[in-house]
């Protein structure tokens, strides 16, 4: 595993991204995602609400509890936008919980037409943590 990364940073630089949360069980799963999402972190939990919500508690928001999630790699598919997978295990093994899509590689609107920019910003992740690594959950850094 390459190194490691603390949660609360990853999480607000992956909001910077733009991109789309999901958090997924047996059962199902839920999205999240918006341009006007931020973060809100407290001593357990992370919490990413609307800006736009007249109260933080009266839209989706997504609560995250930093010692659940302990390692992530970016998972790629052939001719699909990568996605980066969260696993409650130190190592990533078969069962993530949470997975954040980077930004759209494709204009579906538009033919499936390249995204290059959409490219550069996961590149520059890559380039910046590497494909694997550990989250460090510290708080009060």
């Amino acid at each position: 595993m390459a190194g490691s990364v603390n949660l609360e940073d990853l999480i607000g630089e992956l909001i910077d991204l733009g991109g789309v949360f999901i958090l997924q069980n047996a059962h199902g799963s839920m999205e999240f995602q918006g341009d006007d999402l931020y973060l809100s972190p407290i001593e357990e939990w992370i919490t990413i609400y609307h800006e736009r919500a007249s109260s933080p508690e009266s839209q989706s928001h997504l609560h995250l509890r930093r010692a659940m999630l302990r390692s992530a790699r970016i998972a790629r598919d052939p001719d699909e936008t990568p996605h980066l997978q969260f696993f409650q295990t130190p190592e990533p093994s078969e069962d993530c919980t949470l997975v954040w899509y980077f930004p759209s590689f494709y204009d579906y609107r538009n033919g499936k037409a390249d995204v290059p920019k959409n490219h550069k910003i996961y590149h520059a992740f890559v380039e910046a943590h590497g494909s694997e690594f550990a989250i460090d959950d510290a708080v009060g850094r």
